[in-house]
């Protein structure tokens, strides 16, 4: 957990607030929603109790970013979650919540790659220079993000996969459903950078550079009055890879459960046996299974 000195947005030095990457309404909504004890990749024997969260924002700032949190989660998280609309109408605010998410990852990101030297020197210079934009644009100095791009794609029911039968075993439905997760990445063989968040199916990719084969359809959020579906939506891009990095980091975790903490799993299965069908993640077995059998 980052513990700043002084505010990531604002830098005021004052106390800070313990702000979540990613919007604790998610994780509110997975726990509730849950069959059982949520668990994180990184620790998956020890049930999780909160997602990613860290002492970066002052209270001004983190007051700033609620409002925009609260439109998203009533325009489009619970609407889309509790399966009652596909297409949204939005406004400004949408625009200005995804850039607040993907600037926080982005910030401490930079952080981890500035002292290690995870990326190279162009690629560290354009995170570098998009951070400054996005910051301003959230502190209101200017009223848009250049050439930096936010595309919202719906992971829903897949039917087929064609010629990538690895992620089919994966278990798509399962991961991105039940799963939260926010970081940036960098292909710089092929000039794209971004930084990926899903929010339980929701997945945010802002795009700092792209490259020149990327092909995004139905997907962007304008900064202003628009609408996006979640259907037709087609995606050629290699961010297609951080997608089964995450089925893979999550199969990882999910072979790492001791036998101790599986055989809990399963007692707990047991006792919801007649009400299981009544969960979400009961749907999402369903069509892992039905992808397997193709």
């Amino acid at each position: 957990m980052y513990k700043l000195k002084k505010c990531a947005l604002c830098g005021e030095e004052t106390n800070l607030e313990l702000s979540h990457i990613v919007p604790k309404m998610v994780i509110r909504m997975l726990k509730k929603t849950a069959a059982g004890n949520i668990r994180n990749s990184e620790n998956p024997n020890i049930p999780a109790q909160d997602s990613e969260k860290h002492y970066m924002l002052c209270g001004n700032c983190e007051d700033l970013f609620s409002e925009k949190e609260k439109y998203f989660a009533n325009t489009l998280f619970h609407p889309y979650i509790k399966k009652k609309k596909i297409k949204f109408d939005y406004d400004s605010k949408l625009f200005y919540f995804l850039t607040s998410l993907s600037w926080r990852s982005l910030y401490l990101d930079l952080i981890d790659f500035t002292e290690n030297h995870v990326v190279g020197i162009d690629a560290l210079e354009c995170l570098i220079s998009c951070e400054k934009i996005m910051k301003d644009y959230l502190l209101n100095n200017r009223n848009n993000i250049e050439t930096i791009e936010h595309h919202l794609f719906f992971f829903d029911e897949i039917r087929e996969i064609r010629g990538n039968t690895e992620m089919a075993e994966l278990r798509p439905h399962v991961t991105f459903h039940r799963g939260i997760t926010s970081y940036t990445f960098c292909f710089e063989d092929d000039g794209t950078y971004g930084t990926i968040t899903n929010m339980m199916g929701i997945v945010l990719i802002t795009l700092y550079k792209k490259g020149s084969r990327e092909k995004w359809e139905g997907t962007e959020v304008l900064n202003g009055i628009g609408s996006i579906e979640a259907k037709d939506q087609k995606i050629i891009s290699v961010v297609g890879n951080e997608f089964i990095n995450i089925l893979k980091t999550a199969q990882v975790a999910s072979n790492s459960i001791s036998e101790k903490q599986m055989g809990k799993i399963v007692e707990n299965l047991k006792n919801k046996v007649d009400k299981i069908k009544v969960y979400p993640v009961f749907r999402d077995w369903q069509s892992d299974r039905k992808l397997n059998k193709k």
